[in-house]
């Protein structure tokens, strides 16, 4: 069955037009369990905390919508201190990101997407100290992989 962008693009409008009330939300969940989203980078490392606390007696099910949430701020906080916007690939149903809401404009690479639901998806199967600012930080500021000494000439 082929997608209904006009649909998709209306569930993502959706997804935009409820994201100021969800951070709101997630930041007021926060303060409730004295944990401050402040909107700075560092928070990034609460942000993980504040998650394990709240999925840890969550169904798988809850677990997803929540990281969605999560997700919300964590995009909106690359776009406010890194630029960007957030937009819906569309293009290729082979794309990873396909139809999901990523982050593009953040970074010195154009065509990098930044994809805070799958960050939050990956940190949630692996939770690991620092993780999401990692990946935040190798989205924005990409290294360029040399392998040119693996090369062998003839």
């Amino acid at each position: 069955m082929a997608l209904d962008l006009g649909k998709a693009r209306e569930v993502f409008d959706d997804f935009l037009m409820i994201m100021d009330d969800q951070i709101e939300w997630l930041v007021d969940q926060g303060h409730s369990r004295g944990i401050d989203l402040d909107g700075s980078l560092e928070s990034l490392d609460r942000l993980e905390f504040l998650y394990a606390l709240m999925s840890a007696a969550m169904s798988e099910d809850e677990q997803g919508a929540l990281r969605v949430v999560f997700a919300r701020y964590l995009g909106d906080l690359v776009c406010q201190h890194h630029g960007g916007k957030w937009t819906l690939p569309l293009d290729d149903p082979k794309d990873i990101n396909f139809n999901m809401p990523v982050i593009v404009g953040h970074s010195s690479c154009p065509w990098l997407e930044f994809n805070p639901i799958h960050t939050m998806r990956g940190y949630s199967l692996r939770p690991k100290p620092g993780m999401i600012r990692s990946v935040v930080a190798h989205s924005v500021d990409p290294q360029v992989l040399d392998l040119s000494d693996l090369v062998e000439e003839d």
